[in-house]
């Protein structure tokens, strides 16, 4: 990874930790570029933990790749953080489900690869500000990962 990719996916996912701690949830980072989720998100009560993936885009969307087989990710929350780069950062929240729903698959003619050796994406125009596709119950939706309990 270049450094100014890791840098953007650094921005995002602080940003993110900072949303969620806003929010009320206890933020845990997990090892950087490991398989798997990028933070947990605890309730007070640690009855409650929500797996975070963090995409960060440092100016406007690009589709995110989920690759082959989708079928097999299993975080069940993503954040897209758009735009990290600039003062007009913004989040959309989304749920596994709604990704997997949602997911295009590289049609082929470009590339001329096999069905099997075609990737699927998640297409950016479901997390573009104010684009005429966008999610808008997505942007910023931190309350869609549910109550992290009382604030103290």
């Amino acid at each position: 990874m270049s450094n100014d990719k890791q840098i953007t996916g650094n921005i995002g996912l602080y940003h993110v930790a900072r949303e969620l701690s806003l929010a009320g949830w206890n933020v845990m980072p997990t090892v950087r570029n490991a398989r798997g989720a990028d933070l947990y998100a605890a309730s007070d009560d640690e009855k409650t933990i929500q797996p975070v993936q963090v995409k960060a885009h440092s100016a406007k969307p690009q589709d995110t790749p989920l690759g082959l087989n989708p079928e097999k990710l299993v975080t069940p929350w993503w954040v897209f953080v758009v735009y990290a780069r600039t003062p007009e950062i913004a989040c959309y929240v989304f749920s596994l489900d709604e990704i997997l729903e949602r997911k295009s698959r590289d049609p082929g003619t470009r590339s001329g690869k096999p069905e099997s050796e075609r990737n699927f994406w998640f297409n950016r125009k479901y997390y573009t500000p104010g684009g005429e596709c966008e999610i808008r119950q997505a942007l910023n939706g931190w309350h869609r990962l549910g109550s992290p309990g009382r604030i103290s």
